[in-house]
């Protein structure tokens, strides 16, 4: 199971991908009903038009590249975790059964090249659905420059895939 350390940093360096809907709030909840969680969790909505939790998580934020705008960049001074496939999955299963997300907003910093990341990205989603069973829905970033071939195999198992 992924450590408290490694999943905080993989779910901070995570909220700066905006395609999400929401990302949370800091605000504190001060004896009123519900929470605005800010780090980890995000809102999307489905074809139906049903707003579901997602669990909003890098793999990887260690980065190959130094894009400038980018706060996961090689140079930047941050901390740096990843995660492996099965880590992810056990995290996604423990926290569905909780009932704190309905499913899983998955994306990572390209850690070696493009292939390589979107490969260990395909292996996660594919584990999800057929090692672990989980049917809940998967949105997956995909990485730019990466062999189509991947990103279409990604598109069987993922409701959702988008790209910066």
């Amino acid at each position: 199971m992924i450590d408290a350390t490694r999943l905080q940093i993989l779910t901070e360096s995570a909220k700066y991908d905006v395609s999400c809907s929401s990302s949370g709030s800091r605000r504190a909840n001060r004896n009123g009903i519900g929470n605005a969680s800010f780090g980890g969790i995000c809102h999307s909505f489905t074809s139906d038009g049903r707003c579901v939790s997602l669990l909003k998580i890098l793999q990887s934020n260690y980065c190959s590249y130094n894009c400038l705008y980018c706060p996961n960049r090689a140079n930047a001074d941050v901390p740096r975790a990843r995660a492996t496939s099965d880590e992810i999955c056990e995290l996604v299963l423990e926290f569905y059964k909780r009932n704190y997300i309905e499913g899983l907003f998955l994306s990572s910093a390209v850690d070696g090249s493009p292939d390589s990341t979107m490969e260990r990205l395909l292996q996660t989603v594919i584990k999800l659905r057929k090692v672990y069973n989980f049917n809940g829905y998967i949105h997956l970033k995909g990485i730019p420059y990466s062999d189509k071939l991947l990103v279409r195999r990604a598109a069987q198992y993922a409701d959702r895939i988008s790209f910066n």
